[in-house]
């Protein structure tokens, strides 16, 4: 009788037929954008360093500290942006217009010849933006989707 010996726990496993490619996260997360000059005044009214602000805008650091940092940033004109974020509305194509319809009355209008966009509530105009590109969009929508649960929830 040959003995045949039993290995236990030395590591050895069957190889994978497929190797795997290992995914990182999406570069394009959300995030808050602002210029490099406002960037600069954030880190001088927060005393912190540029990394730090970086990473409080893509939302990789929180805390009191960052909430304050993206609280300014928003109110110096950043624009949230969220890839993965599809907004609640109808819409319509009309001519050459899209036009969004959120709860409430807010609705957004982009012109798709010349990209300006127009956001409005009960037909009063709240924000109007130039030549607007694809991030601009999403994160307008993003802002009518907030006025409008906003509204919803201080009937």
């Amino acid at each position: 009788m040959k003995i045949i010996p039993y290995i236990c726990g030395v590591g050895i496993s069957q190889r994978p037929t497929k190797v795997e490619k290992q995914t990182h996260k999406n570069k394009n997360m959300r995030q808050i954008k602002i210029t490099v000059e406002e960037r600069k005044k954030l880190q001088e009214i927060f005393k912190v360093g540029s990394n730090y602000v970086l990473q409080v805008l893509s939302f990789s650091k929180n805390g009191p500290t960052a909430n304050r940092i993206r609280h300014a940033a928003l109110q110096m004109g950043g624009r949230y942006v969220d890839p993965d974020f599809s907004p609640n509305c109808r819409t319509q194509y009309l001519g050459g217009k899209i036009i969004q319809t959120f709860a409430e009355g807010v609705v957004l209008s982009i012109d798709r010849n010349t990209g300006d966009i127009v956001l409005t509530k009960n037909g009063d105009v709240l924000e109007k933006m130039y030549k607007c590109d694809m991030v601009m969009w999403n994160s307008m929508a993003f802002k009518a989707q907030s006025i409008a649960e906003d509204s919803m929830v201080s009937r």
